[in-house]
C-alpha cells in the first residue's frame, strides 16, 4: 500500500521552508530595528528640544552676540561707523518697532491710557523725581567720602545725568509685550516721558542739583544757556517725530482702514513682532559699540567700574520693587471716558496686571536716545574724551537694564503660567462638583 503526503495547495515544500526561515530572520532583526528607531526618535526629540530652547531664548542669545560683536568690532556699529548706525539703526530699527506697535495696538487703548493719570504719576514721578534724587544722593556720598583719584568727577556727573533722563523708548515696549503686559500703556508712558524729557532734564541738572555740588565739580560744569540747548530741542523732537510719532500714526491709520482683526492677522503671519524684537538686539549692538569705540570704558578704574555696575543693578531692582508695591495700593484718581466725553473719579483699586507690568518696565528704565544728545549739547565746549566719560554711566545703565528686564520677562511669564494653571484647577474643580 503506497502512502502519499498531501501538501497545501499552491505552497510547495520549498516555499514553506523559505517562509519559515524569513520569519526567523525577521524575529532576530526586530530588536535591532527597534533599537535604531528608539535611538533616532531620542535624537530627534533632543534636537527639537534644543531648537525650541533657542527659539525661546533667542533674544538673550542675540543680545549676547550683539555685546560680543560690539566689543570685538566697535567701529562697525558705532555712530558714524561703517554702517552709520545713527541712521540705519537708531532711526531704522526704532521706526520699525513703533510702526509694528501702531499696527498691533487698538486706538481706543491708546486714548484710554493717555488719560490714565495713575500711570503717568507713577512712571513720570519715579522717572523725574525719585530716581534723580536717589542718584544725586549717591553721587554726593561718593564725592564726599571717596578717593578723588579713583572716583572721577566726570563719571559722577554722568551718574547725575543718568538719573535725570527719561525712560527708554523701544525696549520697554518689547519687554512689556513679551511679558504679556499692556503694550499700549508702555507706549503712552514712553512717549509722554520723552516729550517731557528735553525740558525737565536740563532744568534738573543745572537748576536743581548742580548749585549744591562742591567746588571739585567746577571743571565739568554744564551749559545752562538756552541758546546752546536750542539745537538739542530741535534734534530731539525731530528724532521723536520721525521715529515714534510718524510710524505710530501710520500704523494706526493702516489699522483703522483695514480693521484691527486683519492687521493683527498679518502682523502674526509676517512675524512682525519677532522682527521688531530683533531690532532690540541691533540697538544693544549700537550701544555696546559706542561704549567700546571711545576706549573710555577700558581706561575707567576697575573699582569705580564695579561700583557703578552694582549700584545700577541694585537701584534698578529697588525701583522695580517699589513699582510692585505702588501697584498694590488702592487710590482714588481721575480718569476720562472717551465714548461719553466726561471726566470721572475712578473707584479705589489696584492696577490691573497689564498696566502693572508696563510700569515695572517703564518707570526704572533710562534712555540713551536722549541721554547721549543731552550730554553732547550741555557739555558741547568740552573735549570729546570728557563727553565720552560722562556718557559711560548712561550707557552702562541702559545695557544693564536690558539684561535685568530679560529676567523680569521670565518672572512675569512664570507668574502668568502659575495663574493660568490655578484658574484651570479651579474650573476643573467646579466642573467636578457639578
Amino acid at each position: 500500500m503506497e502512502i502519499s503526503i498531501v501538501q497545501p495547495a499552491g505552497l510547495p515544500s520549498k516555499d514553506l521552508a523559505d517562509q519559515t526561515q524569513d520569519k526567523k530572520e525577521k524575529t532576530l532583526l526586530e530588536p535591532e530595528i527597534n533599537d535604531r528607531t528608539a535611538t533616532g526618535s531620542q535624537a530627534w526629540s533632543l534636537t527639537k528640544q534644543i531648537v525650541q530652547w533657542i527659539l525661546d531664548k533667542w533674544l538673550v542669545i542675540g543680545i549676547a552676540i550683539a555685546c560680543i560683536a560690539g566689543y570685538f568690532a566697535p567701529n562697525v556699529a558705532k555712530p558714524h561707523g561703517y554702517i552709520h548706525s545713527e541712521w540705519s539703526i537708531i532711526y531704522g530699527a526704532v521706526v520699525l518697532i513703533f510702526f509694528v506697535s501702531g499696527l498691533s495696538i487698538q486706538t481706543e487703548k491708546l486714548l484710554v491710557h493717555f488719560s490714565n493719570w495713575r500711570l503717568h504719576f507713577t512712571v513720570q514721578g519715579l522717572s523725574f523725581l525719585l530716581i534723580p534724587t536717589v542718584f544725586f544722593c549717591i553721587v554726593l556720598i561718593v564725592a564726599k567720602f571717596g578717593d578723588k583719584a579713583v572716583f572721577d568727577r566726570q563719571i559722577l556727573t554722568g551718574m547725575i545725568v543718568t538719573g535725570c533722563i527719561p525712560t527708554t523708548l523701544s525696549s520697554n515696549i518689547i519687554m512689556t509685550r513679551l511679558s504679556g503686559g499692556d503694550e499700549a500703556a508702555a507706549l503712552v508712558s514712553v512717549t509722554v516721558g520723552n516729550l517731557l524729557g528735553p525740558f525737565i532734564t536740563p532744568i534738573l541738572i543745572t537748576n536743581v542739583f548742580w548749585p549744591t555740588m562742591d567746588r571739585s565739580f567746577d571743571a565739568v560744569r554744564p551749559a545752562s544757556d538756552l541758546q546752546q540747548l536750542r539745537a538739542l530741542y530741535g534734534d530731539v523732537f525731530k528724532q521723536i517725530g520721525l521715529t515714534v510719532l510718524l510710524p505710530l500714526t501710520m500704523g494706526q491709520l493702516i489699522q483703522g482702514y483695514l480693521g484691527f482683526e486683519i492687521t493683527s492677522k498679518w502682523v502674526k503671519k509676517l512675524f512682525l513682532n519677532r522682527i521688531s524684537t530683533f531690532c532690540l538686539t541691533l540697538l544693544v549692538w549700537t550701544a555696546f559699540s559706542s561704549c567700546f569705540a571711545t576706549g573710555s570704558l577700558q581706561k575707567m578704574p576697575k573699582e569705580f567700574l564695579v561700583l557703578v555696575i552694582f549700584v545700577n543693578i541694585g537701584l534698578y531692582i529697588s525701583f522695580t520693587s517699589l513699582c510692585v508695591l505702588l501697584s498694590k495700593v488702592r487710590i482714588l484718581y481721575p480718569s476720562f471716558k472717551w465714548q461719553e466725553r466726561r471726566l470721572y473719579m475712578s473707584r479705589p483699586r489696584v492696577l490691573d496686571r497689564g498696566v502693572f507690568i508696563a510700569i515695572c518696565f517703564c518707570a526704572p528704565a533710562k534712555t540713551t536716545g536722549l541721554g547721549l544728545p543731552i550730554v553732547t549739547a550741555m557739555w558741547t565746549r568740552y573735549p570729546e574724551e570728557m563727553k565720552a566719560k560722562i556718557q559711560i554711566p548712561v550707557v552702562l545703565y541702559t545695557i544693564e537694564q536690558i539684561f535685568i528686564a530679560q529676567m523680569l520677562v521670565w518672572w512675569f511669564s512664570r507668574l502668568k503660567e502659575a495663574q493660568e494653571e490655578a484658574e484651570r484647577e479651579v474650573a476643573a474643580g467646579a466642573g467636578r462638583s457639578q
